[in-house]
C-alpha cells in the first residue's frame, strides 16, 4: 500500500519515543494530542470530518462498520453535536469486537491478519458515558452480516445520510452495499477505507460488484488530502439517473 513504508517508520520512532519517555499520566497526554498524532492519522480524521460536515444537510443517521476500539464512531458524534446540537442523527457502530474472522476467497491475503483488531464492546460503552454519549451513539455488537438486515428489519423507517466502512473484508462489506444503500438518502455518503488495498482486496471486490449493479445511481470521488478513506460513494439526487437500482424508487410525479 502507497506510504505504508513511511508510516511503518513513524511507528517505529514512536515506540522508541514512548520507551524514552517513561509513564505518563493519561489525560494529560491525550488534551495534548496534536504533539503525539501522526501525520497520516491527523489526515485521516480531517478528512471523516470533512465528509461528516458534508452530510450536516442531509437527513438520517450515521453508521460505521468496523468499530475496532470506537475512535471512529466516537469522532462522527462528537463533530455531529458541535456542528448541529439539537440535531436528531444517531451514530450505529457495528462490529463482532473479535477482530478479524470468517475469511472469504476473496479476502486472499487478508487472512494473515486473524483475529487482528479486535475491540472491546465494554471498554466502548464506557467512554460512551464518560463523554455523555448515550442518547447519540448505538453500538450493535455480533457479524454485520446479521445485525445490519435485523436493525433494518426491525426499523423500517431508518435511513441514513453516511455510512463509514471499515470492515476490511468482502463479507462485511458486500452485506453492507446489498441492505444499506435503499436506506441511503439522496446526497447521502459511503466511504471506504481500505478500497484497491493489495492487503485488503475483498473490499474492494465487494465494491467493484456493487458498482455494476448500481451503474450511474452513485458517484465515485477521491479523497485527496488522506489515503484512508481511500473512496467515497456519492447517491446521486432525484432525476435523470435510475436511482431505483441502487433500492429506492424515484418519487410519483403528477
Amino acid at each position: 500500500m502507497k506510504f505504508e513504508s513511511a508510516f511503518r517508520r513513524h511507528l517505529i520512532r514512536r515506540a522508541a519515543y514512548s520507551r524514552d519517555l517513561g509513564p505518563q499520566e493519561l489525560w494529560s497526554v491525550i488534551d495534548q494530542w496534536p504533539l503525539y498524532c501522526g501525520q497520516y492519522q491527523l489526515s485521516r480524521h480531517l478528512a471523516i470530518i470533512d465528509l461528516v460536515r458534508e452530510i450536516l444537510g442531509v437527513p438520517g443517521d450515521v453508521a460505521e462498520f468496523g468499530t475496532w476500539r470506537g475512535a471512529t464512531a466516537m469522532l462522527v458524534a462528537k463533530v455531529l453535536h458541535t456542528y448541529q446540537p439539537h440535531d436528531s442523527k444517531m451514530v450505529h457502530c457495528f462490529d463482532t469486537f473479535h477482530g478479524l474472522e470468517d475469511f472469504l476467497p476473496q479476502d486472499g491475503p487478508a487472512s494473515g491478519f486473524s483475529g487482528e483488531w479486535a475491540g472491546s464492546a465494554e471498554e466502548l460503552r464506557a467512554m460512551i458515558r464518560l463523554h455523555e454519549l448515550e442518547d447519540a451513539i448505538v453500538v450493535h455488537r455480533g457479524r454485520i452480516e446479521e445485525t445490519l438486515p435485523q436493525l433494518l428489519a426491525a426499523r423500517p423507517e431508518l435511513s441514513f445520510c453516511f455510512a463509514y466502512c471499515d470492515a476490511d473484508l468482502y463479507g462485511p462489506t458486500a452485506a453492507v452495499l446489498e441492505h444499506l444503500p435503499p436506506r441511503l438518502l439522496p446526497g447521502g455518503l459511503l466511504a471506504f477505507d481500505e478500497w484497491n488495498c493489495d492487503v485488503f482486496p475483498g473490499e474492494g471486490i465487494a465494491v467493484g460488484e456493487f458498482l455494476s449493479r448500481a451503474g450511474p445511481a452513485f458517484k465515485a470521488r477521491a479523497v485527496s488530502t488522506a489515503a484512508q478513506p481511500s473512496l467515497v460513494l456519492e447517491k446521486k439526487e432525484w432525476g435523470g439517473t435510475p436511482v431505483e437500482l441502487a433500492g429506492i424508487p424515484p418519487p410519483a410525479t403528477t
